[in-house]
């Protein structure tokens, strides 16, 4: 498991990198940046508010600084990587460059899983929210989509695969639009609540700011979509290769873009504790259990109307309450812009998803093909539109699908710390415009931070995470046997990744161990404690394990061509 003497033979350097020539370098800095923040002002500011609250109560303030630093974290490791490795797709790629073909199948297969399925959770936001004024239950039914309402998420999905398919520049402008729409609304709604209808004394009602404890606290940063809000900032990365000055646009709209959301997501957090009207349910202010199975009772759009409406459009009933019906109105336009938006940024994200694993040599060429014309990947973004479909069956509403793909997505970060400690030791020479501070202590944090992450999705999320990623070997074996990839398991690689497939393993069951879902032998906070524990032993058997792949040294051969 330590430093291999000698590059190890993993791809087709030619044919990437030719392909890789072919994307459009049409990105500024602003573009990135909208983009990311595009990416994280989407569906998670209209239902996470809510879903946070019922879980943690006023507490989800704080739940949503603590996630906001956590990711903070993790993307300044990304920064870093980003501006040194600006290639689209590039998420998937640095867990294959550090570690081999073996680790760089499993975290791109996760991230492909989390990257896909964003388009169709966004499409259910859009859904959810008019399932609040048309007739009940047309759209919404016992908290899940009809018939019809999967029909109208589906259309929508396929409007924003032919915007996609129209380039990446027209793509890029078209978001700036929707991003500057989706920015100004949830600030108007933070100024005009504040300002007209917030009641300070429901940050601490008589049940306390913390009515549940620490554990919901954390558990909320990753099961009720904050987390997932967050993770928006990846997409500069990910079109990093279609950016003009990627060494330079990259960090900055990583991080700005998080700082962003930060601000804006912990205001509206306030704002919604504070515009609660518990007197149209007659309960006592604090009780946010209570009001959640008022939300879900079978007779809930007769009985309980506020309280319906409350979980289906959140910021839209709080405003209406007040009597702002030009607000309301405001917020329902909202409803369709917002997770709109994110859902045309990730369309596109999960098509350079499967392209950047085509380039690692774990998918068919054809999926690193780009379409001559709008010079884009198109059969991955055809790919992404069909593969989204089928997260409706599983997952037929926002609130049943926010905590998988978190789990998804921090899952494949977790590779970051040690992707970048890695190529410190086996690439110092490579140009880095953004040199991450005091790394040796910051990669290893986010490495443990992002592991608590994954454990705070809870059980048994973490057991569909580890099913859905062992999943991805069985199409492996089969693309394997059919001769159709480049790549192939060999002993280095395996040594190599070796730790990822245990890792999940063991996460897995400290999950089932644990107090989030699990049977709760290990009680918080000590399985806290036993996490970290765990995720640090990780990350030295990361770090060892780490080599030298050919695309590394090719890249110290040739810098001046990868930059």
């Amino acid at each position: 498991m330590g430093e291999q003497s000698g590059p190890i033979q993993d791809t087709n350097i030619s044919y990437v990198e030719n392909e890789d020539r072919k994307l459009r370098k049409a990105l500024s800095t602003w573009d990135l940046l909208m983009l990311s923040v595009g990416g994280i002002i989407g569906s998670g500011w209209l239902f996470a508010a809510y879903a946070a609250s019922i879980l943690s109560g006023p507490a989800s303030i704080l739940a949503w600084v603590l996630g906001g630093i956590i990711v903070i974290f993790i993307a300044l490791v990304y920064a870093e990587l980003g501006s040194m490795i600006p290639r689209s797709g590039a998420i998937v790629r640095y867990g294959h460059l550090s570690h081999g073909s073996f680790a760089g199948f499993l975290f791109g297969w996760a991230y492909f899983l989390s990257a896909v399925s964003v388009p169709a959770i966004e499409a259910e936001a859009v859904v959810t929210y008019a399932a609040s004024y048309v007739t009940k239950p047309a759209l919404i039914a016992n908290g899940i989509m009809t018939g019809v309402g999967t029909l109208i998420a589906m259309i929508l999905m396929i409007a924003f695969f032919f915007l996609n398919y129209a380039g990446v520049h027209i793509m890029g402008k078209t978001n700036q639009g929707l991003t500057w729409v989706k920015v100004i609304i949830p600030v108007l709604t933070i100024l005009v609540l504040i300002f007209v209808h917030f009641n300070p004394s429901e940050i601490i009602p008589s049940n306390g700011f913390m009515p549940y404890g620490w554990a919901p606290v954390f558990g909320a940063i990753s099961s009720t979509g904050i987390v997932f809000s967050y993770f928006g900032f990846r997409q500069a990365i990910d079109y990093g290769g279609e950016a003009k000055n990627p060494q330079r646009s990259i960090p900055i709209a990583t991080i700005g873009s998080v700082l962003i959301g930060m601000a804006i997501y912990s205001l509206l957090q306030v704002v919604f504790v504070g515009g609660i009207d518990w007197s149209k349910v007659g309960l006592i202010p604090g009780q946010w259990s209570q009001l959640s199975k008022l939300a879900t009772a079978s007779n809930a759009a007769t009985a309980y109307p506020y309280a319906y409406d409350l979980m289906n459009a959140p910021f839209a009933t709080v405003a209406l309450s007040a009597g702002l019906v030009w607000l309301t109105y405001t917020l329902y336009a909202s409803a369709y812009i917002a997770p709109s938006g994110t859902l045309n940024v990730y369309m596109g994200t999960s098509a350079r998803t499967l392209y950047g694993m085509a380039v690692n040599g774990h998918l068919p060429k054809t999926f690193a093909k780009i379409e001559e014309r709008n010079r884009i990947p198109l059969i991955p973004l055809i790919t992404t539109l069909l593969v989204g479909f089928l997260f409706f069956l599983p997952f037929p509403s926002w609130y049943k699908m926010v905590g998988f793909i978190s789990g998804a997505t921090v899952f494949t970060y977790i590779v970051g710390g040690a992707a970048l400690m890695n190529f410190r030791k086996q690439a110092p020479e490579l140009k880095r415009p953004f040199r991450l501070p005091a790394a040796s202590v910051m990669a290893p944090i986010a490495f443990v931070l992002a592991t608590e992450a994954v454990y705070w999705t809870g059980w048994p999320t973490t057991l569909y995470l580890a099913i859905g990623i062992f999943a991805g070997l069985v199409l492996y074996a089969v693309l394997a046997a059919l001769h159709a990839i480049d790549q192939s398991f060999n002993s280095t690689n395996i040594k190599a990744g070796l730790w990822v497939p245990v890792f999940i393993v063991v996460l897995t069951v400290l999950s089932y161990l644990g107090e989030y879902g699990g049977i709760a032998v290990i009680k918080f906070p000590l399985d806290l404690i036993v996490v970290a524990v765990v995720s640090a032993i990780f990350y030295v058997w990361a770090i060892r394990s780490g080599i030298k792949t050919e695309e590394i040294a090719a890249m110290i051969a040739n810098e001046d061509q990868y930059v």
